[in-house]
């Protein structure tokens, strides 16, 4: 071997020897980095079993935990017992409470930078923190002592030497301030405005009124108003309903219904419930049982707050629906100078504060908000050449109080052992109005709407008023005496599914305009019949996905005979369906398909660019058009007239040629679930592409907007995704309160590497509810940490 040819082995060696070295390094740093990517996900993981001593506790708490991750928590008093409350909540949910938090304090933009800026301009001017401190000192001592226990539990978890915060504060680089008692009132001030009635409406009703006869605006809202309108032009308020939050924007829906023991199998009275919010993840409920001498408590609670929200001691149950009551309104106020405005008493200065919002990876933004007699002015939120000349547009809200004892009203609700306590407690709600459900072992079943609605001096509120005239001024309340209630009726039955509750001849404006009657009607429908109900055909009835409304609506489209073979098809598929909503079937699809397509060929040419395919005229609107108003057929933009046939023709061709482009030739083979799919998207990991598969839940399902299990759908890319339901379903069986049954989505954890993160989103899918276990597997002991002597 040459000295040339061994010096060339030796670089040779030399270099596949630095080239192991590299792959073995870069081995051992994906590793090391895998490594540190899994203890990062891992390791806020709750703590579910041994012993941990705390201070702030007067006795040992046993925390134990089910299958399903639900804690049952057994303390030696109640002061404990809401501190452990706490401790679980932040165990399972801090993020959500913080996020929480800064939505309602206007704080967002903090932790997440500019794209908060629109939420935390319309919070801050709103104002909710300033109400929930102002609220505060009103709640009685008990109260204000349970909320101090339970933020000392959180602010015990938060301070505990092994904990790990959640991904989402690592991601973000924030940490989580300490809990107060006023950050839990927040909870209370978002549902209220969340659950306020559907206001933005208003806004919508403002614009048409300004683009279309008057007349004909009762048409797309029946008993609107035609009254025109002063105040902002149409770009105004177009630019003021994108300056309010997803997140203020009402989405109120519910099903309740109670048999008295005269209709069931036990001869106990059993209650359903089943609120309906926007999907998100984590749920909105967070199950949780209590056991201290001398009460037990189970049911559905709210991160963020110590008390159940929906759920049973062991006398009394109690669900809510959201009342649909209109306890918003939009009043223009003429402006005097810059510094006050009109009223019908003379000249008075707005109330002014200065708030300065925080921004992450920006310069702060200053802000003014000025408020009149009515409340905050909403329209500083847009440029103000924008407003008409002198006009500014207030917003007045029952959720706006600065004494509200709703918070209040849940821990007596709790504590109640019967209907004359329970309806004491009532008294105590302000915002949000709600319908309220109640059964307890004695017998009595009782439906009782509460909260302040507000009186006016004239109009229904559907349009803004003009607030320098005092016309559309609030007078007062309804009294809470006066207010709809039913107890023990003799049909031994009570249904609420949002629709009016009070009787036709009822002397006060709960609202104007009332939700659809269908999920009611078949709660009817299936109810009156029955005798010897069981919990068991009551958890069956809140799966039930059969719609009265596509009922209503095939019958009504399938007269027509089709030119062609495909429609033809299509419309005996239609015609021979019996309305039952399922995932697996092409039916629905098909109905939805046609009924957007020809929604859009009927409103699109005359409300323009106020024509909303995401949000369109309901099917109602549309079904008064094709019988009782079948002007709105002729399409204004072509000089022929159209007939309503030939547009439900013309639809039907379009929808078919789109589902054939979308989901295939084969019409036997389409799928509702295909479209139809219920998602739950994280807030801040369903934004990050490498984590957004991992941390997003995603199933189809059955239903739509008007069967009991509420698929309730809007319009996207062709297809319908499931965006608003029953984010808990409950049972409560007064014979035996221990063997009630529960169903959220999508789990009970917050944190994407839990077993709990998603556990439940095929059983609730399925309408598989569960019983909350006493005995856990998995116990944790919370003790009171030694005093050490000085």
């Amino acid at each position: 071997m040459t000295e040339e040819t061994a010096a060339a082995r030796n670089r040779l060696s030399s270099r596949r020897r630095r080239g192991v070295i590299a792959v073995n390094a870069l081995v051992l740093t994906a590793l090391l980095g895998g490594a540190a990517l899994w203890l990062m996900l891992m390791s806020p993981l709750p703590r579910q079993t041994g012993r941990i001593e705390l201070t702030g506790l007067t006795a040992p708490v046993t925390i134990a935990r089910d299958a399903k991750g639900v804690p049952h928590i057994r303390a030696a008093n109640r002061q404990d017992s809401w501190f452990a409350l706490g401790w679980v909540h932040a165990q399972d949910r801090m993020w959500q409470m913080d996020s929480m938090r800064r939505l309602g304090s206007g704080r967002l933009s903090e932790a997440i930078g500019p794209t908060g800026l629109v939420s935390d301009r319309f919070m801050r001017t709103l104002g909710l923190r300033r109400l929930a401190e102002r609220s505060l000192p009103r709640l009685d001592e008990p109260t204000r002592a349970a909320l101090t226990a339970y933020a000392n539990g959180v602010n015990a978890w938060l301070t505990s030497p092994e904990t790990r915060l959640p991904l989402e504060f690592t991601m973000l680089g924030v940490r989580p301030e300490p809990w107060s008692p006023v950050d839990s009132l927040l909870w209370h001030k978002l549902m209220a405005l969340q659950l306020a009635g559907n206001w933005p409406d208003d806004i919508l009703r403002a614009r048409l009124a300004r683009r279309i006869d008057p007349r004909r605006i009762p048409d797309l809202f029946p008993a609107g108003s035609s009254e025109s309108v002063p105040g902002l032009s149409d770009a105004g308020w177009s630019a003021l309903i994108a300056a309010i939050p997803a997140a203020a924007r009402p989405a109120p829906a519910s099903n309740i219904w109670i048999v008295s023991g005269s209709r069931s199998a036990s001869g106990k009275p059993i209650l359903a419930n089943d609120p309906h919010l926007p999907f998100s993840v984590p749920s909105p409920w967070y199950l949780a049982a209590i056991d201290v001498p001398g009460l037990s408590l189970a049911g559905a609670t709210a991160p963020g707050l110590p008390f159940p929200v929906i759920g049973h001691n062991d006398k009394i149950a109690w669900g809510f629906t959201s009342a649909e009551a209109d306890t918003v309104d939009l009043f223009i106020e003429k402006t005097d100078g810059d510094t006050a405005y009109r009223t019908p008493e003379g000249s008075r200065p707005f109330s002014v504060r200065d708030e300065v919002i925080r921004v992450k990876d920006g310069s702060d933004v200053p802000i003014r908000v000025r408020e009149t007699r009515h409340g905050p002015v909403i329209s500083d939120l847009i440029a103000s050449d924008l407003a008409g000349p002198g006009e500014v547009v207030a917003f007045a809200a029952t959720a706006l109080s600065d004494s509200d004892t709703g918070v209040q009203s849940l821990m007596r609700m709790s504590l109640a052992r019967d209907w004359p306590g329970f309806a004491a407690a009532l008294r105590e709600v302000q915002a949000p109005a709600l319908n309220v459900g109640y059964a307890d072992v004695g017998g009595t079943i009782a439906l009782t709407t509460v909260g302040r609605i507000p009186i006016r001096r004239s109009g229904n509120g559907l349009t803004p008023a003009r607030g320098w005239t005092g016309a559309g001024d609030w007078t007062g309340w309804i009294p809470p005496a006066k207010l709809p209630q039913t107890v023990n009726p003799r049909s031994g039955l009570l249904i609420n599914a949002n629709n009016r509750p009070s009787p036709d001849k009822y002397p006060y404006l709960i609202a104007a305009l009332w939700p659809e009657t269908y999920r009611a009607e078949r709660l009817r429908e299936m109810l009156e019949p029955r005798k010897a109900i069981t919990p068991a055909e009551m958890v069956a009835i809140q799966g039930d996905f059969v719609s009265l409304q596509a009922v209503e609506l095939k019958d009504m489209l399938t007269g027509i005979d089709p030119a062609s073979e495909r429609g033809r098809v299509a419309v005996r598929l239609i015609a021979d369906w019996t309305g039952d909503v399922s995932r697996d079937r092409p039916e629905p699809l098909i109905l939805a398909a046609w009924v957007a397509t020809l929604t859009h060929a009927v409103f699109a040419d005359e409300l323009g660019d106020l024509y909303d395919p995401q949000s369109p005229p309901s099917p109602q609107v549309l079904i008064d058009a094709l019988t009782k108003r079948r002007h709105w057929c002729d399409d204004v933009s072509t000089p022929a007239a159209e007939s309503c046939e030939e547009l439900i023709e013309r639809s039907l061709d379009q929808s078919l040629a789109d589902l054939k482009a979308d989901w295939g030739r084969d019409m036997a083979r389409w799928r509702w679930g295909d479209a139809h799919r219920a998602r739950f998207a994280h807030p801040v990991l369903g934004q990050m592409p490498l984590l957004r598969r991992w941390a997003t839940l995603e199933t189809p399902t059955d239903g739509d907007n008007a069967t009991l299990s509420r698929g309730s759908y809007r319009l996207l890319d062709k297809s319908y995704p499931h965006v608003h339901g029953p984010t808990l379903r409950a049972v409560f069986d007064l014979a035996a309160l221990d063997t009630s049954t529960y169903q959220i989505v999508p789990g009970q954890s917050g944190h994407p590497m839990s077993s709990h993160y998603g556990d439940q989103v095929k059983d609730w899918r399925d309408n598989r509810p569960f019983r909350l276990e006493h005995d856990g597997a998995w116990v944790l002991t919370l003790a009171p940490r030694p005093v050490n002597p000085e």
